[in-house]
């Protein structure tokens, strides 16, 4: 589990793996906002905007997905180029050895993992809005951390707000439950028969978070809550079945956490990613915001519902795959990632992405010997197992 007592440390240079997504692009406005200097950009294949963030930004380094992208990147950058690789063992090095204090992790999906390993091992403070490397290595990253001297700070705005209501405060031993709040997506209320003429264009449609396509599908099947259920037993130490999901439209409470005593403390404040990515370079202090906070007298009512387990199946895939253990839970995260991207395709539809899960759950093998090279070897395998399926 992740270390809750996080000491002081002076934050002054920052690296942003996956700079050019949406939680990156953020990360890029809190560094903006909190003064920072980049030293390193990690991105794939946009490169109009990397060469702005560079010209903004300034770092001494950029990773792109190949050399390609290198290549246009030259072109377009000039005479005003940094040093550019494209390799990944040259982001794994970069990772490790390139100076900064925090390392912001927003590179998506499995293939986040490798990068994980590297920031564990660097030292620095790690900033992680990647579940998946937490879902799939959490004790190996933790461990790798604390061999290193680094701390850890959730990203994803539920486990941030956990954290921030354990924080030096509590241990397993006297928590009595993580609840988890879910706004529900663009499709509360509706039941399973209701779902089946989903589009992706509907799906797309989230009523509170501006995210990526992938993150933003996983919050419509509500997915991205089964994952962060099994994220939240890697970071805190609590078995699954004191892990509760509630349905909470108005985003506003965060997460929350009950105590033995039945005692429960919530972390509010208007949904903003970059809430969380702030506190995470400012830990164990809290910075000056400028931006009007909360006005309770407006809000009036806050609300709260169960999540409808038919109409929604895949919270319940998730708790299956922590409690059979091993990579099991890697198996869930490759599946989902190949379903997802068949529906955005349009080969697929939005039930079938549940249906191509569990059934890809069910049929693969399950190593207890966690590894990189177990992990990758179970996502190949369940990719190849829900990919026929696909086909079929």
């Amino acid at each position: 589990m992740v270390d809750l007592n996080i000491k002081q440390r002076t934050i002054k240079k920052a690296m942003v793996l996956g700079s050019t997504g949406s939680v990156g692009t953020q990360t890029l406005d809190v560094v903006r906002e909190l003064g920072l200097d980049i030293t390193f950009l990690g991105a794939g294949r946009n490169v109009r905007l990397l060469a702005d963030q560079i010209r903004e930004f300034r770092p001494q380094t950029v990773s792109v997905a190949d050399e390609a992208t290198a290549v246009k990147l030259r072109e377009t950058m000039g005479n005003d180029t940094p040093e550019i690789i494209c390799t990944p063992d040259e982001l794994l090095d970069a990772v490790r050895t390139i100076d900064a204090d925090i390392i912001f992790h927003s590179i998506g999906g499995l293939e986040g993992t490798a990068a994980a390993f590297a920031a564990a091992e660097s030292g620095k403070r790690v900033a992680m809005a990647n579940k998946e490397a937490i879902i799939a290595a959490g004790d190996l990253i933790f461990d790798r951390i604390r061999a290193s001297g680094g701390d850890f700070i959730p990203v994803d705005s539920e486990h941030s707000a956990v954290f921030r209501c354990l924080e030096g405060r509590a241990s397993a031993a006297n928590l009595k439950k993580v609840l988890l709040t879910a706004s529900g997506g663009p499709f509360f209320g509706r039941t399973a028969d209701e779902l089946r003429s989903v589009t992706p264009e509907e799906a797309l449609a989230h009523p509170t978070w501006k995210m990526g396509p992938k993150i933003t599908i996983d919050s419509a099947t509500l997915m991205n809550k089964g994952f962060e259920i099994i994220e939240a037993v890697r970071l805190f130490g609590v078995p699954e079945d004191r892990v509760d999901v509630v349905v909470h439209r108005q985003s506003i409470i965060h997460s929350m956490v009950e105590y033995t005593d039945n005692t429960v403390i919530a972390q509010l404040s208007y949904p903003d990613m970059r809430d969380c990515i702030r506190y995470a370079a400012t830990a164990p202090y809290t910075a000056n915001v400028v931006s009007q906070g909360l006005d309770f007298a407006k809000l009036a009512t806050l609300t709260f519902a169960a999540p409808d387990p038919e109409a929604f199946p895949l919270l319940d895939a998730a708790r299956q795959s922590v409690r059979i253990g091993g990579t099991a839970p890697v198996s869930l995260i490759a599946a989902d990632e190949e379903a997802v991207a068949a529906f955005l395709a349009k080969k697929t539809g939005f039930t079938e992405i549940s249906s191509l899960v569990l059934e890809t759950l069910g049929r693969v093998d399950v190593s207890y010997e966690i590894s990189e090279e177990s992990i990758s070897e179970a996502a190949r395998q369940a990719r190849e197992i829900c990919g026929n399926l696909i086909k079929r």
